[in-house]
């Protein structure tokens, strides 16, 4: 598990940073304003993608890890759902265009829409053969084929650029020439291992009703953040802002700020990706030992990473906003939100779980209170509403969502509560770990360098406190073979 998460992290960061780099160049391009628009657009298409793909490769690869004997049949059932889902999806929006654009605060948000909808052919395509080398536990080929998704939509938007003249088109049309090539060089390596497609009679029924409860959960997340789209622009003017300036807000808070804080956690998401075929594979073996452990550390190293690299975000939010964007509003809001990064992280690798111990309806429930807890909250300060309001409701229903969701986990596995031990020394260990990244800061001249090393050197000293107060055990231990001369020496991180 270790050299799999290792392999998919190295890769997702080097997608991220492409992404991150990439997302620079667009605000730049584009501005706050078209980011604004750009991510109520892109808000509403990840609706329509989230219902397509979301839960079908899931299954895909839980099926394929218990039996790859019928992997074949299982993909081409997955293949021919999401082809007709993506088909029936598309005409409903082609046909329903002008009743939800006028949802959205600009028109413009709903032509991009459009663009993109040939994505979602392509996306359908991608998902099923994804889903088999997923479970096959293939993730460097998973991780090729995403990084070379990244790399077609940044070439294909900077040529367009060139091109038209309507740059918020050309970005769109980008993500479908992106979705294009990734199901293409998925095919590639899903018919290079020597698969083939069998018949998929008997696995479109377990194959469907497996799937629609993780659809149903995760297409209620890309609807609140559709929804949240529109509802925080809204909320803005009716606290006294007009069209451009909420735009304005959203996009430069969400749309710019708010990426960077999934950034740093690219790990814990490598490590949710790998557990779902591995933790779905010893809980239907029955080993509840295995599970436990799994379950138990991961949720620890979640906790210790988002804890470790909190300080430095929160001492260097605001210059890092400056820098990257262009913008003080951006820094201003990263500063502020920082701490959302532990239970972005928790919540992230906790439902993972319960989805991989098949309660996938129990994670919908838990996402779907915090979701109304967090509108409840937005909608109580109408009229006053700030971005402030906003990042208070969206932590507190991180939170209740990730309570809810290790209640659930506890009932199920019988689990201990270890990852608390390691959250409280880090969190303790913030406060020195952020004086320190200040001072270091505040010593060194210019622009890059100050916040590359004291971003660096706050991680650092952070880390270096969770290992002498021990929130991160390391042993090492030597052993000896009869008869032998050579010694062997373990590192085991715990």
């Amino acid at each position: 598990m270790a050299k799999a998460v290792i392999t998919l992290t190295s890769f997702t960061v080097a997608e991220r940073l492409l992404g991150f780099l990439f997302k620079i160049y667009l605000s730049r391009e584009i501005g706050a304003v078209g980011m604004g628009v750009y991510s109520v657009a892109l808000s509403f298409f990840f609706v329509l993608l989230t219902l397509l793909t979301s839960g079908i490769p899931l299954v895909v690869s839980k099926l394929t890890a218990k039996d790859r004997g019928a992997s074949g049949g299982v993909c081409s059932a997955a293949l021919i759902l999401e082809l007709i889902v993506a088909a029936v999806i598309c005409a409903v929006v082609l046909i329903c265009g002008k009743p939800i654009g006028s949802l959205f605060a600009e028109p413009e948000s709903m032509t991009l829409v459009f663009i993109m909808l040939p994505a979602l052919v392509f996306s359908g395509v991608y998902s099923a053969f994804r889903g088999v080398l997923w479970g096959e536990k293939k993730f460097a080929s998973v991780s090729i084929v995403e990084l070379i998704e990244q790399v077609a939509r940044i070439v294909c938007c900077v040529a367009l650029f060139f091109l038209f003249r309507d740059k918020l088109a050309a970005v769109a049309l980008s993500m479908t020439v992106a979705c294009a090539v990734s199901a293409v060089a998925c095919m590639i390596f899903y018919f290079a291992g020597r698969r083939k497609l069998r018949s998929p009679k008997t696995h479109f029924k377990p194959l469907f009703t497996t799937s629609l409860p993780i659809t149903v959960s995760r297409t209620a997340s890309s609807v609140n953040g559709y929804i949240t789209a529109i509802a925080i622009p809204f909320l803005l003017m009716s606290a006294g802002l007009n069209t451009e300036q909420s735009m304005y807000v959203f996009g430069s808070c969400v749309g710019m700020a708010l990426p960077l804080l999934y950034l740093p956690i690219t790990v814990v998401g490598s490590l949710a990706f790998v557990m779902i075929p591995t933790l779905s594979e010893s809980y239907a073996r029955g080993d509840k030992t295995s599970t436990r452990r799994q379950i138990e550390n991961a949720l620890s190293f979640s906790v210790i990473v988002a804890a470790v690299i909190l300080p430095a975000y929160c001492a260097l939010g605001n210059p890092l906003g400056k820098f990257i964007y262009n913008n003080t509003d951006a820094g201003i809001f990263l500063e502020k939100s920082a701490w959302l990064l532990i239970p972005l992280s928790f919540e992230n690798i906790a439902s993972s779980m319960l989805n991989s111990l098949d309660l996938e309806k129990k994670s919908l429930i838990n996402y779907l209170i915090g979701a109304v807890t967090m509108y409840a909250i937005c909608f109580a300060f109408y009229g006053k509403f700030d971005m402030d309001v906003y990042m208070i409701a969206f932590g507190a229903s991180l939170i209740l969502s990730s309570v809810l969701d290790i209640i659930d986990i506890k009932r199920r596995t019988g689990i201990k509560l270890t990852f608390f031990k390691p959250l409280f020394i880090c969190l303790a260990a913030g406060y020195p770990a952020w004086l320190f990244t200040v001072y270091v800061y505040s010593i060194i001249p210019g622009t890059v360098i100050p916040i590359i090393l004291a971003g660096i050197g706050g991680v650092c000293f952070s880390a270096l406190i969770a290992v002498v107060f021990g929130a991160v055990k390391i042993d090492v231990n030597i052993s000896k073979r009869k008869g032998g001369k050579r010694s062997r020496k373990r590192l085991a991180a715990k």
